[in-house]
């Protein structure tokens, strides 16, 4: 008799297997994509409270929220004013506009020259003679000497006055040279230098008597200050002030008169 051979399938067991790895591995990660998806929907978490107090709901914000709200809050006016670097922001901000506005071209300049001369005056000069006291009578130029005879050159210009008639410093200056005359001058001279418009000046005094001198060398007069009275001293054939203008250098000379009218000399008694 042939035995039968059990046809049957096997009974499984339905005991669940272990996961592969790689399963296992996957299953955390789509764990991980639901708890995020979880946090950005938000989620209620209930709190516990002492006895008899109503439980409290906190809501946990969703990382887009926050996200979204740290991006809203860099873009007010009141976070940037709360940005611990925003102070040093703004000064690097005023030192460029700062830098920027150096770099161009200074268009006060001229204003602020306009300004330094309002507080600054400008030298005083003043006439030699009180209107009233002098007339002219001999001019600057070639001319004939009233002495000698010959031709020869008028350095200054004459103001016929009466004797001990005061003589003013024509500007503001150092006293250089008082006695005998020099350079062909006949005493006495007063020699006064002055900085006038950033150009050295020498005025030069001359015919006057030893005891018609009121200043002395090295000494610091103003504009309008009485230094001698006029005299009839040395070549002279009246009583006059012989006056000279040496701009630059002592070996030149100027026309008085034009010098004069061109640095708007005006009256002692204006002073």
């Amino acid at each position: 008799m042939t035995a039968r051979r059990d046809t049957k399938t096997p009974r499984r067991s339905h005991r669940a297997e272990p996961l592969p790895a790689t399963r296992r591995r996957l299953a955390a990660k789509v764990a991980v994509i639901v708890t995020l998806a979880a946090m950005t929907c938000g989620t209620a978490v209930i709190t516990t409270e002492p006895a008899g107090a109503a439980p409290r709901v906190a809501i946990v914000p969703s990382v887009l929220g926050v996200l979204d709200a740290a991006d809203a809050s860099v873009r007010t006016p009141d976070a940037l004013a709360a940005d611990p670097t925003s102070h040093g922001r703004a000064q690097l901000q005023a030192a460029s506009r700062a830098d920027a506005r150096e770099a161009l071209p200074d268009e006060s300049a001229e204003g602020a020259d306009g300004a330094a001369a309002a507080v600054t005056d400008p030298a005083q000069v003043a006439m030699p003679l009180a209107a009233g006291t002098f007339r002219h009578t001999s001019d600057y130029g070639p001319r004939s000497n009233p002495i000698g005879g010959g031709a020869g050159m008028h350095t200054g210009t004459d103001f016929s006055a009466p004797l001990g008639t005061p003589i003013h410093s024509i500007a503001d200056g150092v006293v250089t040279h008082v006695g005998e005359g020099i350079d062909g001058r006949s005493s006495m001279l007063i020699i006064v230098e002055h900085e006038i418009d950033g150009e050295t000046v020498e005025s030069w005094y001359n015919h006057m008597y030893s005891d018609g001198i009121h200043v002395k060398t090295g000494q610091k007069v103003d504009a309008g200050q009485v230094i001698a009275e006029v005299g009839n001293n040395g070549y002279s054939t009246g009583p006059h002030l012989h006056l000279e203008i040496h701009p630059g250098t002592r070996s030149e000379t100027v026309d008085p008169l034009p010098w004069l009218e061109a640095a708007e000399a005006v009256d002692v008694s204006d002073l």
